[in-house]
């Protein structure tokens, strides 16, 4: 398999093409004027020392010497061989639901600060692998880019609330397909995504999409935050002060249940884990495990993408045919004597 470093460096050849060809109509019109300067037999006397096989040669090597000096700056390289290439690390993108049931006191102090918490113990757990959050309600966005700075991830997370998105509604597969986005696919590191929500209100093809994100070697685990009994709402004001509870159009008390039936399912078809996160301590403990093992573990793969340099090939070739250039002689040494006289 070969490429080239410098592609665009092909079009030198278009100067070598004219070189030629001017030379060509330069040559025609010069050997029109040497066969009318004299008959064949003073022209063999006078220019009997010149050998013009030489000549013609000269240039050829003078032009193959220039052609192997664009090639050598094209930088052509092969491929070599099939390498190992070894896959440590982990990708994580966290995609965590802001919908305003995530506000529900179910569990303590609520289900978005319990998340918080557990994620902030999830980003301590990470050795050298790069972060990134992915924020959603009935929409999904970029909260934070995928970094190893997790001073600034612990920021980021914190910051969070129910406020960032006004669009209602949780939209798992929005929130996932955003979060595959981040990851490039020939990225050398484990793929994971951790999707953190109640389930409520989900919409979407959330199930397609896991499909294909699983052909595209991504892990995803799933973290189902409240109870399933529930809990209300509450309504606070811009000082965080509790008003009252979010009632329906009847005045009665909302309560929202977690919906765990499609955060397991998601974790299941992906081969990743599903967490019910309540109210019990160490509630992440298997998920920080599953990382922590990623980490130490190698994926590895034959892939064909050792390439090395081979210009010095050319430059050598390009050498050589300078070197017998300069080398070439294009006087004989041996000198015709004089025989009759000069005529027309």
């Amino acid at each position: 398999m070969v490429k080239f470093q410098h592609p665009e460096l092909f079009s030198l050849f278009l100067l070598i093409v004219l070189f030629l060809f001017s030379n060509y109509f330069y040559n025609k019109k010069e050997n029109l004027r040497f066969k009318n300067f004299a008959n064949n037999h003073n022209r063999k006397f006078l220019l009997n020392r010149i050998q013009f096989g030489r000549i013609k040669l000269k240039s050829v090597l003078f032009v193959l010497g220039t052609s192997f000096l664009i090639i050598a700056a094209i930088g052509p390289q092969i491929g070599t061989k099939l390498t190992e290439l070894k896959r440590e690390g982990v990708d994580l993108i966290i995609a965590l639901d802001v919908s305003t049931s995530m506000d529900a006191i179910d569990v303590k102090p609520s289900r978005l600060e319990k998340a918080k918490y557990e994620l902030s113990r999830l980003i301590n757990n990470l050795k050298g692998d790069r972060v990134g959050i992915v924020v959603f309600a009935g929409t999904a966005h970029l909260h934070l880019p995928l970094t190893t700075d997790y001073a600034a991830a612990r920021l980021f997370l914190q910051s969070i609330s129910t406020n960032l998105i006004s669009t209602q509604g949780t939209d798992l597969s929005s929130a996932l397909n955003l979060a595959i986005e981040q990851i490039k696919e020939d990225s050398d590191q484990y793929k994971v995504v951790v999707i953190v929500s109640d389930g409520e209100d989900h919409q979407g093809n959330i199930m397609d999409l896991t499909k294909e994100a699983t052909k595209m070697d991504f892990m995803i685990h799933t973290l189902g935050i409240g109870t399933s009994s529930g809990g209300p709402i509450p309504i606070s004001d811009d000082n965080g002060n509790r008003l009252e509870f979010k009632k329906d159009g009847n005045g009665n008390i909302v309560t929202t249940k977690l919906n765990d039936a499609i955060l397991n399912e998601i974790a299941y078809t992906a081969g990743g884990k599903y967490i019910r996160v309540e109210n019990q301590a160490n509630a992440i403990m298997p998920l920080l495990e599953e990382i922590d093992e990623m980490e130490k573990r190698e994926i590895k793969a034959h892939v064909f993408s050792q390439y090395e340099n081979r210009y010095q090939i050319f430059l050598l070739l390009a050498l050589i045919c300078f070197l017998m250039e300069f080398l070439i002689s294009t006087r004989s040494t041996k000198e015709l004597k004089w025989e009759g006289r000069f005529s027309q």
